[in-house]
């Protein structure tokens, strides 16, 4: 096909203006990795245990379990994404105490929905509450520089189990060979000076932990005690997984300790698991974290201070209380009030009762990048709009 000159310059003016919107976006989007992006600038959002007192207050066990999360929330040595709530004006028939443990953020049900577990206020408890053995070697090989760590929950039934672990296995080795960092991260400590073209600091890396692809597998049973609270986190995610508890589910976690929707059953495939991890590799195409999808699990780990190069406790055995705590000054950050309820706070051996907090909303865009994402497109459409509307006048004057 031949193009008149008017034609052609009418071509060349769109094709310019859609590549000017493509090299902004080059030029500003972020290549770090989704799984390295969630490890360094996404906070944990928060999860809320509920306690309903019996009728005439708490017995001393109950007491000393509810001093034990105010020691815990208190200290800043570990953080955890806590918040612990006292409903005096909660429902409760019982002879005891009474507990809920709620979802943080869009997924809290404490204004609804049961909670996601729920048991007497004992100290046994409040420790698996807080802390257990897998989420510690979660965090440790997190801070190693593993990409993910898939969680194969057991079915219970060994051959099927097994199965879905040799799967998995097999799939992840393969995407560890064949997946590939994407190109323009720049480490911590690198010379800016000896970077090729235009820098964009969202692809600047904030910690020295290891930027590798590497993924390791975890496999825990339905039946482990320890892990009986942590457990819920993961069974609850989707409304219908209790209805498919005789199938094995693989569950990845990454960043700091954000889990992705599970693969179940002969839903364990090559292209699932492929699927799951290009993206956790890929390049962090949306930095608003309320965009992506995924969980954060309830972690007692000082995660800044693993940023910053300090020694962090990530295998502490619960008790003692110090080394498992929350910052209790970020309570501020917190979502979703429960009404007649209050924050656990330290004072001493009392318990004092502070009125509900909320958070404000997490902004819609990130910083400089966002912003010049933004004005790129709204150029570029522009330009384009003008190259279209000189080509309809130049027909016109033909």
């Amino acid at each position: 096909m031949i193009f008149n000159s008017s034609y052609r310059r009418t071509v060349l003016a769109a094709l310019a203006g859609i590549a000017f919107v493509a090299s902004v976006g080059i030029l500003v989007a972020c290549q770090v990795p989704v799984f390295r992006y969630a490890l360094e600038r996404w906070t944990t959002d928060r999860y809320e245990f509920v306690v309903v007192p019996r009728h005439g207050g708490f017995t001393a066990e109950e007491s000393a379990s509810l001093e034990f999360l105010e020691k815990a929330l208190e200290s800043s040595d570990v953080p955890i994404n806590l918040t612990v709530r006292v409903d005096e004006k909660g429902e409760n028939a019982s002879n005891k105490a009474v507990a809920g443990l709620f979802y943080p953020g869009r997924r809290q049900s404490s204004l609804g929905s049961p909670p996601i577990w729920e048991g007497d206020l004992t100290m046994e408890n409040a420790r698996r509450l807080v802390d257990s053995p897998v989420r510690r070697d979660l965090a440790t090989r997190i801070l190693q520089g593993e990409s993910s760590i898939w969680v194969l929950v057991e079915s219970g039934d060994k051959a099927k189990d097994d199965e879905a672990a040799s799967v998995l296995e097999e799939e992840l080795k393969l995407a560890g060979s064949s997946l590939e960092l994407p190109d323009g991260v720049i480490g911590r400590n690198e010379s800016l000076d000896e970077v090729d073209g235009p820098i964009d600091h969202e692809n600047i890396l904030q910690s020295d932990v290891p930027l590798k692809i590497d993924f390791s597998i975890l496999r825990l049973s339905r039946l482990d005690l320890e892990e009986s609270i942590f457990l819920t986190m993961f069974l609850n995610l989707e409304d219908d997984l209790g209805e498919l508890s005789s199938e094995p589910m693989v569950f990845p976690v990454f960043g700091r300790g954000r889990v992705l929707e599970p693969l179940v059953g002969r839903g364990i495939t090559e292209g699932n698991i492929l699927e799951y991890a290009g993206y956790l590799c890929g390049a962090c195409s949306c930095e608003v974290k309320d965009q992506n999808p995924g969980m954060d699990l309830l972690m007692a780990v000082n995660w800044d201070a693993a940023m910053a190069g300090s020694e962090v406790i990530i295998d502490k055995v619960l008790p003692p209380l110090e080394g498992t705590a929350a910052l209790i000054d970020l309570a501020a950050n917190e979502s979703g009030a429960m009404k007649g309820s209050g924050v656990v706070k330290g004072s001493g051996s009392k318990i004092e009762l502070d009125s509900p907090v909320t958070s404000a909303a997490e902004p819609a865009g990130s910083g400089l990048s966002f912003q010049l994402k933004s004005w790129g497109i709204v150029v570029g459409l522009i330009v384009i709009l003008i190259a279209i509307t000189s080509r309809f006048i130049t027909r016109k004057k033909s």
